[in-house]
């Protein structure tokens, strides 16, 4: 290797600090071509200027809306900075495809502005109708906010593969199995628009990103300071949920735990009492926060703007039955209100703190029709507040 100026060129961590940069964006970065640092005798990773005025390139690019694929293919076009010719045509494709997605959200939202302006009620469909133009909003998430269309997937050695394949908790009784079949590792956990188990996609040696879910889901393998792997993190919209590592035994054990409980049919003590203050709080746009773990209060008071509408639509609380327990070790209920009735599932910890909530409008009873609401569940799908259960829907 040629001599080289010590002075003319910084390590990632350098370059990651002066720059402002994540270390793994500059992975990223290199993963997939956008910059190539030149290594020292011993390896490590090096920027010089060049590099630098790549990184700018990158930044300012990023800056006028272009996606790390874009970037690729304008940096890539043969000219040492692109042209703003290049870069409008783009952004033009971009916008293009996103207009009619906006005009249709545009005139939904205006539609039920001037009913309320003219003192009308909105009926259930354009409730509905409403949640679905924001979900759609919501299902489309940017790349600053999810990183998803920012990553390339990278080929992990299949023994570090091996080496995350086992049993990690899942809240109270869940237990999430993770596995290796062929090069990718696959996983139990239900998650959006699945059946049956995902395959997690490599962004690092560490992150990976379900086959469906992407943008919401993120999972990164942890490890202590021995090198084993002790658990797992999930981030989704925002909120991070730790699954320590389990053996088969205490994994058996939970499960046996989750048979005796579904066997037995039994209303978890003060379930029924907290689900009331929970549906009485959201319709009073007040939940209460304080009985909740954190995770859930996070993704509670994401949801509220969806919730609280079609909690109110329902009208005053009447009466709570219960349903069972379902699979997940959940209570169900059946909450009665004024004007329909909404299928609740809630868990508590030990300690009676909410821990997952969910609900849907699965039994009406209304003058709306149960079509009426059948659709609107099938249009918004089930929302979930479950941290444990990572099946979230923002």
């Amino acid at each position: 290797m040629e001599s080289v100026d010590p002075s003319e060129w910084l390590s990632s961590a350098d370059c990651a600090s002066r720059t402002g940069l994540t270390a793994r964006a500059l992975r990223v970065y290199e993963e997939i071509g956008l910059v190539a640092p030149r290594r020292s005798a011993a390896g490590w990773r090096q920027y010089g200027p060049h590099d630098l005025m790549k990184l700018k390139t990158i930044a300012l690019l990023k800056t006028a809306g272009l996606s790390l694929a874009q970037i690729g293919e304008v940096t890539r076009s043969g000219a040492s900075e692109p042209t703003l010719q290049h870069i409008l045509a783009i952004q033009l494709d971009a916008w293009k495809r996103r207009r009619a997605d906006a005009e249709r959200g545009q005139a939904i939202a205006e539609a039920a502005l001037n009913r309320l302006r003219a003192d009308q009620s909105l009926s259930l469909d354009e409730l509905c109708n409403l949640i679905r133009s924001l979900e759609m909003t919501q299902s489309q998430p940017s790349a600053a906010s999810t990183g998803h269309d920012d990553v390339a997937w990278v080929i992990v050695d299949l023994a570090v593969l091996d080496s995350y394949a086992g049993f990690y908790q899942r809240g109270e009784y869940g237990v999430t199995t993770i596995w290796r079949d062929g090069q990718r590792l696959f996983i139990d956990a239900p998650i959006p628009g699945s059946l049956g188990a995902v395959a997690l996609h490599p962004t690092s040696e560490t992150e990976f990103y379900p086959t469906h879910g992407a943008g919401y889901f993120q999972y990164t393998f942890l490890r202590d300071q021995q090198g084993t792997v002790s658990g797992i993190l999930m981030r989704v919209q925002g909120v991070e949920i730790t699954s320590p590592r389990i053996d088969a035994t205490t994994a058996e054990q939970l499960m046996a735990k989750l048979s005796e409980r579904i066997q037995s049919q039994k209303p978890l003590p003060g379930s029924q009492a907290a689900l009331r203050r929970l549906v009485e709080g959201i319709q009073a746009g007040n939940p209460p926060y304080e009985e909740m773990s954190s995770q859930l209060v996070q993704l509670v008071r994401m949801q509220l703007p969806l919730l609280r509408p079609l909690a109110e639509y329902l009208g005053a609380f009447r009466a709570t039955e219960f349903r069972g327990v379902e699979g997940g070790g959940f209570d169900q209920y059946d909450v009665h209100c004024e004007r329909g009735t909404s299928r609740w599932r809630i868990l508590l910890s030990a300690d009676g703190t909410m821990t997952s909530a969910s609900y849907d409008w699965e039994r009406p009873n209304s003058a709306a029709g149960s079509s009426d609401l059948s659709q609107c569940r099938r249009g918004t799908g089930e929302h979930q507040w479950n941290p444990h259960k990572p099946n979230i829907q923002a």
